[in-house]
């Protein structure tokens, strides 16, 4: 309460102003007596008074003498302004800060104006140090509104100033009133002025700030929003959320039994207090008798949340709350969400029971509805009354809920509702009756989205007419429903979606929000809970909710407390009966295959992101925290990960290896797809080797250094040779492979030309054909070019003498290489070149035979007419003359396009050479050829126009376009084209004489007509019938001829084409090689050569050589494992030290050796030590013999706890060998196929299941979709039955088909609440950085109703990123295992815990470190977007997880041997050097 009295005296007599406006308000005819004006406005709270006594020695003689009306005591509104100054600043009067320490020489102007003229009637200075020490509220008032001003808005804040004149005229009050508006409404920050905000701060809710500068008004408000920012980057995480749900106390009374006669379970412990918890927030509570009563209502002045209380100026209380930014005196039409809300959010941890809770308060807290219920008034609507609970749940879990209700309580009448479209055949009346029938009414959320349709929500439209019929809308909301339940509320989300728009909608008295996850991304989500529970205000805004989360965390900490019951694992493990679960992990190896993919997918990435194999930088500028490296490292990951699964996960990897939507193939097609692969990129880097190689050549020999060239050239050449001839021997076994393959499928009658289309269709025999031409491509630029050297020696007179041997020996050489160049093109061009050959061929084989389709001459037979059959017969006539005209054109233009095609190509007569313009000299042949062509396709058009009367749109566009780009000089030959279009445009039959199928119908019409009168005796009809019928027989006939005509030139116009586009193929083709054989730089011939690009040149020759080298080892080794597949994994025999070793090393000639002996060997003879061929360092690859055996460990708990053990070390870490017999009766399980390790393994254990344990049933979870559609197409080839979580009724079928052994979930599936306790079996595929994901699918089995021993068995491949990633997960998971255990230790014993003094785990323990997972993880940030996602790697664990696997950078070194076997190795070595010294 702030009330401040200050007296302020003045020398001389009161100024004439003031004098002035109290005589004014002193006339007896003055309106609105000042007097009657209230002391604080209505609607307003006063925050602080402010008296200010000013005293004057005397009166003003002006007025006392005027003889006015006198009637005293009066006050009057006023406005007020002040402000301080410096008296020093003799120049002015500079404003100086108010309420400063030093105000010795500050002064305070005081001034006071007219409210009705703004006139100022009071100007005043004071050095009154009273005056000086309010100086922050009097300017504080002074900025804010004048509430006199105030009509049509009322202000957030404003003052009051009323002028109180005394009886003595000499001494006056000025009263200052700061006021706050009393309102409930909700404001945000951005609704403040500066001035009100300090008003708020300062008065309202009693903030103390210092920060009060007149020239740094936006200083608070910045203050005010950097604590929110500040606090909004504090906000809660889902840990924060469940450590403040409520958890009902443990006492006999609230665990004691429930009676429910509907109830046919019995409950445990935590859920019969969970129950009575339930019942407590609908407002009814439980007797020990059974009965169910009505709450008694505390009473109390309770304030509702976030509202503090304080006093005002007056001492009047009331109340403001900072949160809201709102104050009022009283809460009348205020909302308590808290009192009135009846429900809340049923959070209990998943396999907690949270349905079987439901169930029984449905049962026990029930709607009784009278016979005859009127309707219930809400909100002014008639709603049905129901007693009804109405349950909205995903739809993969609604069959579940049937059977839960079904087991539990079989009594309660229950309905499926699946939307107002599938009920048409009843009213909405019949509808909504019925619905309010059932106890309990099940839809899903699929089903609210599509009811949003028909809420009524439409906006009013002004319609000239009114609507014939009333929309329908939902019995959702025609409906009071008594109870209205959210199952898996968490996908309401941030409450914008349609089904949640629907759900806030709906009539109820009680709602729930029920979910085991009710945090999955950040405190949105639960904003979308608590708006469907209407929490309202603070769910209102957003601004609000972020606010509420951010500053006023212990208030959200009271809401949460207050609606939200949760139960864990770890609170209530003492009071579950769960049967135990056993965890194992499964280790297993690649085979050669496999681990030769994985390891070339890594070197790519390393060299991707720009780091060696261990994970170091190659680059001294590597950034770790450059976005595109982290994106890049997560991308790699991510290929990977899916690779330890399969081969063709996702769409990278499957492009990768050659396919895109195409069948998966086996991992032995891999392997060939690897080395087609491989040699693919040998035949590039060899490529690019000649190429440089040429280049190198041509600066040689503009710089006419030419028999340099020519030796670099014949090099070159040499090598491109060698290429080409492998590939041709590659190509003709690809087609011998070929036909082989189809002598039992083929027509041994088949042609060649047909085989070669076949041929052509096969896709390796097109790509070994791709590699032949690229492979001449570049012999002929070799050959071509050694041509040129020797034509450039032998005409070089200086080196040269003119019919000298060298003279003709060179130009023998230069003849030979020039004809070489020539059969290597027409090599290069034989494929397009026979295509062209064979249509050609049958183009002059049609005109030498005259084959061509004859064009009959179209004759009508009218001989004479008659009086009605004149003009259709005339119009026959004239369409006769025409057709017979246009099939004269056609034929000419047919035989010129015949020669045109007919034409030999070039390069294909003797005696011609490459000039480097073939295409160009081509283009006015191909020009005349497509204007003919076109002029054909016009032609046949028009004509089969005039036969049918169905028009070409197509053919006339193109010619439409093709006129207007001549008109303009583009195009093929441009003068010709329009000519040609102008004559055929004239021979065009006339439109007005129609079709001949139209004058085929004229004359039938006429027939019927003559008929009509001959029979009523006409001659002339007779007569004239007759011949009308003898023309029309002969037009059928013309028209049957005419037709089939028409579609032998169709056929004829088609084989043109074809044979035109073949010949501008070869033609561009044949352009494409003289580009590469073009000079190179003709304008440095002569000069100097450019020596530092010569010297670039050879250094990448250098680095593309290593390349190869490196290629040809790893080909060597790809064909190593092909040869050998069936290798049992044991030791190989080095030929060297004639031992068996596990790692060694595999040449480019084929041996194989141990590493050490190797590496002796070539230190000193650089050769191979069998066929003595020169290796280089590239030459070798590293091999690997190692065993396949599996290593399975059984998950089970430290016997102390402390720092995260190494799994290499037995004594500390938290895995144990079991027995190996099961293992071994898994891989001896014989299955016909191999879709790679882990899917066969997996089978394999399926396969020994249903041996084992006949009947069990199995989940197999992934968090790729894609490998599980991989995994399905391998079950139903091994006859394992399955179904899975995207399939049509996957679910059911799992539960209700004994057929049915595995399940398959993918992380990215709505599979919460999803109860599978029919599985005894959990198989992960991979594992997972966060533990969350895979324990959702754990859940599924784990949980209440299980009654078998569960297994989960964890799957990973050695040596992988996998055993990295396995490594992390273990060590986070012990990490919240000694929290947990130092958190109870501690509480029990107050004592810091050393880790040699921590005692063993138990399993409560490790459920417990489960529960935290769970808790303190935003599971929707878990998983990646997109159709292949996984879960997101954060940025800190990328390297640790691509490089954290230590065995993996030590390479071979954790397999060597023992040293004895060493030091004999390098004896024998030495051993074996001085025998082949001596030989």
């Amino acid at each position: 309460m702030t009330v401040e009295q200050v007296g302020l005296s003045f020398d001389g007599p009161v100024p004439g102003s003031l004098a002035a406006v109290i005589e004014r308000t002193d006339a007896p005819d003055a309106k609105d007596p000042p007097n009657k004006r209230p002391r604080v406005p209505n609607g307003f709270i006063p925050l602080a008074r402010v008296n200010l006594h000013l005293n004057y020695t005397e009166t003003n003689p002006e007025v006392d003498g005027s003889g006015a009306y006198i009637d005293l005591p009066q006050r009057f509104p006023v406005q007020f302004h002040a402000r301080n100054t410096n008296v020093r600043n003799k120049g002015g009067l500079t404003p100086r800060i108010m309420g400063r320490e030093d105000t010795d020489h500050d002064c305070s102007i005081l001034e006071l104006k007219s409210v009705i003229d703004g006139e100022v009637i009071l100007s005043e200075r004071s050095v009154d140090p009273a005056l000086l020490g309010i100086g922050k509220l009097l300017q504080l008032i002074s900025k804010s509104l004048c509430a006199d001003f105030c009509r049509r808005h009322d202000p957030v804040a404003c003052y009051q100033a009323t002028l109180h004149c005394l009886p003595d005229r000499k001494s006056f009050r000025l009263e200052l009133v700061l006021l706050c508006i009393d309102s409930l409404e909700v404001r945000g920050l951005s609704q403040f002025r500066d001035d009100q905000l300090e008003v708020y701060s300062r008065y309202v809710i009693r903030e103390l700030q210092d920060v009060f500068k007149e020239n740094a008004r936006h200083i608070l408000r910045r203050s005010w929003q950097e604590r929110e920012l500040h606090q909004q980057a504090k906000q809660w995480s889902p840990c924060d959320f469940y450590k403040n749900v409520y958890v009902p106390e443990d006492t006999p009374k609230t665990s004691a039994d429930i009676k429910c006669g509907m109830v046919e379970s019995k409950l445990y412990p935590f859920q019969r207090r969970a129950v009575r918890w339930l019942l407590l927030r609908e407002g009814m509570e439980l007797h020990p008798n059974g009965k169910v009563v009505p709450v008694q209502k505390a009473s109390g002045n309770h304030l509702p949340a976030s509202f503090q209380e304080f006093a005002d100026a007056d001492g009047r209380p009331y109340f403001a709350s900072r949160l809201l930014m709102t104050a009022t005196t009283s809460f009348p039409d205020w909302y308590d969400a808290e009192k009135h809300l009846k429900g809340g959010i049923l959070a209990e941890e998943m396999g907690l029971g949270k349905t079987v809770e439901m169930i029984v308060l449905m049962c026990l807290n029930h709607r009784k509805l009278t016979g005859e219920q009127p309707p219930s008034d809400v909100e002014g609507k008639n709603l049905k009354p129901s007693g009804a609970t109405l349950i909205i749940t995903p739809p993969a879990i609604l069959e579940q809920w049937k059977q839960e209700i079904q087991q539990h309580a079989p009594a309660l009448r229950v309905f499926e509702y699946t939307g107002i479209q599938r009920h048409e055949d009843q009213s909405d009346d019949a509808l909504a009756e019925m619905l309010a029938s059932y106890d309990v009414v099940l839809t899903t959320y699929n089903t609210l989205s599509r009811e949003i349709h028909y809420t009524g929500g439409a906006p009013e439209r002004n319609l000239r007419h009114q609507k014939k019929f009333e929309p329908r809308k939902t019995p959702l909301l025609r409906i009071d429903w008594w109870r209205v339940c959210l199952d898996e509320a968490q996908m309401v989300e941030h409450g914008v979606s349609n089904a949640a728009t629907v759900a806030r909608l709906i009539p109820r008295h009680n709602a729930w929000a029920v979910t085991g996850t009710p945090i999955r991304k950040d405190m949105r989500d639960l904003y979308g809970l608590l708006l469907f529970l209407h929490y309202e205000p603070f769910c209102g805004q957003i601004a609000t909710w972020d606010r509420l989360c951010g500053r006023f965390q212990s208030v959200l900490a009271d809401i949460i407390n207050t609606i939200t019951l949760r139960h864990s694992k770890d609170h209530v493990r003492s009071e579950l009966d769960l049967p135990p679960q056993k965890r194992f992990v499964i280790t297993i190896p690649f085979t050669a295959v496999e681990e030769q993919h994985y390891s070339q997918l890594f070197e790519q990435m390393c060299e991707d992101c720009g780091l060696d194999l261990s994970g170091a930088q190659l680059n001294s500028n590597w950034n770790p925290e450059d976005p595109t490296i982290v994106e890049k490292m997560r991308s790699w990951l991510t290929r990977l990960r899916q690779t330890c699964l399969h081969p063709e996960i996702a769409g990278r990897n499957r492009r990768a290896l050659g396919t895109g939507n195409g069948p998966l193939r086996s991992v032995s097609e891999v392997l060939e797809v690897m080395i087609d692969q491989n040699d693919t990129a040998i035949r590039a880097e060899q490529r690019s080797m000649i190429l440089s190689q040429i280049r190198r050549g041509q600066l040689l020999e503009n710089a006419r250094r030419r028999q340099e060239a020519l030796n670099l050239w014949n090099g070159a050449l040499e090598l491109a040779s060698s290429i080409v001839r492998d590939c041709k021997a590659q190509l003709k076994s690809e087609i011998t492979r070929y036909r082989s393959l189809q002598v039992t499928n083929s027509n041994v009658n088949e042609g060649e030309s047909e085989e070669d289309d076949q041929m052509g269709k096969n896709s390796r025999i097109g790509t070994y054909r791709q590699r032949l031409r690229a492979a001449l491509e570049v012999e002929h630029i070799c050959i071509f070019f050694t041509g040129n050297a020797y034509y450039q020696i032998k005409s070089d007179l200086k080196s040269t003498t003119p019919d000298s041997e060298d003279f003709k020996s060179l130009e023998k050489q230069e003849t030979y290489a020039y004809e070489a160049a020539k059969l290597i093109r027409k090599e290069m061009l034989s494929e397009v070149s026979q295509k062209v050959d064979r249509y050609m061929r049958s183009i002059k084989d049609k005109k030498k035979d005259k084959k061509f389709v004859h064009i009959p001459e179209f004759k009508s037979h009218v001989f004479s007419t008659g009086i009605e059959s004149r003009h259709v017969l005339g119009k026959l006539e004239d369409f006769c003359d025409a057709m017979n005209e246009h099939a004269g054109q056609y034929k000419e233009w047919r035989d010129i396009m015949v020669n045109l095609l007919s034409q030999s190509l070039i390069d294909q007569e003797e005696d011609t050479e490459l000039e480097g313009n073939e295409y160009e000299t081509s283009t006015k042949h191909q020009d005349e050829m497509y204007v003919y062509m076109e002029a054909l396709r016009a032609m046949f058009a028009d004509r089969h126009d005039a036969l049918t009367g169905q028009k070409n749109i197509l053919v006339a566009h193109e010619v439409k376009g093709g006129i207007i780009q001549a008109q303009g000089g583009e195009g093929p030959s441009p003068q010709l084209f329009l000519s040609i279009m102008n004559k055929r445009s004239l021979l065009k039959p006339d439109p007005k004489l129609g079709s001949l199928r139209g004058i085929l119908g004229e004359l039938r019409s006429l027939i019927t007509s003559l008929e009509w009168q001959e029979n009523e005796g006409s001659a002339r009809a007779a007569a004239e019938l007759q011949l009308v019928n003898a023309v029309l027989e002969n037009a059928s006939k013309m028209n049957a001829e005419q037709t089939k005509v028409s579609s032998g030139l169709e056929r004829e116009v088609e084989m043109f084409r074809d044979t035109m586009n073949n010949r501008l193929e070869y033609y561009r083709q044949l352009q494409q090689i003289s580009d590469t054989v073009a000079p190179y730089d003709e304008e440095s011939v002569g000069k100097p050569m450019n020596d530092t690009l010569f010297a670039e040149k050879l250094r990448q020759e250098e680095a593309i050589d290593e390349k190869i080298s490196s290629l040809k080892a790893k080909r060597r080794y790809l064909l190593h494992i092909k040869e050998e597949p069936d290798s049992d994994g044991s030791s190989s025999i080095c030929i060297i030290c004639q031992t068996g070793f596990e790692h060694g090393v595999l040449t480019v000639c084929g041996h194989k050796y141990c590493k050490n002996c190797l590496q002796l060997w070539w230190k000193q003879h650089r050769t191979c030590p069998i066929c003595k061929k020169r290796l280089k360092v590239r030459d070798f690859h590293q091999i690997t013999y190692r065993p396949e055996d599996f290593v399975v460990r059984e998950e089970k708990t430290p016997t102390k706890m402390g720092s995260v053990p190494e799994r290499s070390s037995k004594n500390s870490s938290i895995y144990t060998d079991i027995s190996t017999g099961t293992l071994r009766e898994i891989k001896n399980i014989d299955i016909n196929g191999y879709f790679g390790t882990k899917i066969d393994t997996l089978a394999r254990h399926i396969l020994w299941l249903r041996m084992h344990d006949p009947g069990s049933k199995s989940i197999v979870f992934s968090q790729y979709k894609g490998f599980l559609d991989v995994l399905s197409v391998a079950l139903s080839h091994y006859k394992i039955g399955y179904s899975s979580v995207d399939s049509t009724n996957g679910i059911e079928n799992f539960k209700n088909d004994q057929a049915i052994e595995c399940f398959l979930l993918h992380a990215k599936a709505h599979s919460s609440g999803l109860n599978l306790v029919n599985a005894t079996h959990v198989f992960l595929c991979e594992p997972l950085i966060n533990t969350a994901i895979e324990l959702q699918a754990i859940a599924r089995v784990h949980r209440i109703g299980q009654h078998r021993a569960t297994t989960v068995w964890m799957y990973l491949v050695s040596g992988t990123v996998e055993e990295a990633i396995y490594d992390l997960s273990v060590s986070r998971r012990l990490s919240h295992i000694t929290a947990k255990k130092e958190e109870t230790l501690a509480s029990s014993t107050k004592m810091h815990l050393n880790g040699n003094d921590k005692e063993a785990i138990d399993e409560t323990t490790i459920d417990s470190a489960n529960s935290m997972e769970m808790q303190s993880t935003a599971l929707s940030k878990l998983m990646a977007s997109g159709a292949s996602g996984g879960e997101i790697v954060k940025k800190d664990d990328l390297w640790q997880c691509l490089f954290g696997d230590s065995s993996k950078n030590q390479g071979s070194n954790q397999h060597s041997m023992g040293a004895d076997n060493e030091v004999g190795k390098f004896l024998r070595a030495e051993a074996a050097e001085q025998r082949v010294a001596k030989s």
